[in-house]
């Protein structure tokens, strides 16, 4: 069944000492967008981390938090001199120009961005911790899935009530066409019968009956009306499949295209209410359907 793009998942592994947490958060997206945050030195593993991802979800925004801790993650830290004599640079020409003594210790520096670096963790040990990593990806990926399976759901069964109230309108839109061909006819014959009662003449019928045919003909959305079931029909085909978001906006822009045609075509009141009740309901299809993968 269809999943939605909205979702959450976290998973944990750890093996030897070593501690891995990964989360990853979906929102809506138009193609899949993929951000990895982690630690220094473990970014030479985020390409596996996102083709993993990948292997999994074709849709969505996605914000991917990687966390490792344990041995393969070095405790100490290494001073950046660059950094802070760039500081005691900066601290030392602000005093003079103000005539402020120079403080002469240096701790409130160090905490300052950039000053105090963790050492980056062997390039060996941080590929040493890819299966731990994968075995936590694979965790957090299937609780979004369950959570994306949920939604999707929900977003399928409001989708299908939408379809059957297109489905309803279009059979009311179908049953009033024949109804509005005949009151146009009785109207246009009680209208001509009027003007020539008042100029003593007659009109062939023939005539009457081209006018009558040319209204139907330009008025005519048997086309429009056959299009749409078909369309739904496809839509609710395509709400078995696990990814066909980008399918079902093709289809819900199709189905707005044909209820436009329908409402310019037809000047009866009755299919015109009946038409603005389509449009809300494709509408309603349009924004369901871009959250679904």
């Amino acid at each position: 069944m269809a999943r939605s793009m909205t979702g959450c998942g976290e998973g944990f592994a750890d093996d030897q000492g070593v501690v891995c947490r990964v989360e990853i958060r979906s929102v809506n997206h138009r193609h899949l967008k993929c951000s990895i945050r982690t630690r220094e030195g473990f970014h030479l593993l985020e390409p596996r981390l996102e083709s993993a991802i990948r292997d999994r979800i074709r849709r969505g925004s996605l914000q991917v938090t990687l966390e490792v801790s344990g041995s393969a993650v070095p405790t100490g830290r290494r001073l950046d001199r660059d950094q802070l004599a760039a500081y005691l640079d900066d601290w030392e020409a602000f005093c003079d120009d103000r005539g402020l003594p120079t403080p002469q210790a240096i701790d409130p520096l160090l905490s300052l961005p950039g000053v105090l670096l963790d050492a980056p963790p062997d390039a060996t040990a941080v590929e040493a911790t890819w299966p731990i990593i994968a075995t936590a990806t694979t965790a957090a990926l299937d609780q979004l899935d369950t959570m994306r399976q949920t939604e999707g759901a929900a977003l399928v069964a409001d989708l299908e009530q939408a379809c059957s109230a297109i489905i309803d309108r279009v059979e009311q839109i179908r049953q009033r066409v024949p109804e509005v061909v005949a009151e146009h006819r009785q109207r246009l014959l009680e209208r001509v019968g009027k003007v020539l009662e008042a100029h003593q003449t007659r009109l062939d019928e023939n005539d009457v009956l081209r006018e009558i045919a040319l209204l139907a003909d330009r008025s005519d959305i048997a086309e429009e009306l056959v299009r749409l079931e078909s369309h739904i029909e496809q839509f609710r085909s395509l709400l078995a499949d696990p990814a066909p978001g980008r399918s079902l906006d093709f289809l819900a822009q199709e189905l707005g295209r044909e209820a436009n045609t329908i409402g310019s075509k037809s000047a009866d009141v009755t299919i015109a209410h009946a038409v603005v009740d389509l449009k809300s309901q494709v509408e309603r299809i349009r924004e369901q359907a871009a959250n679904i993968e």
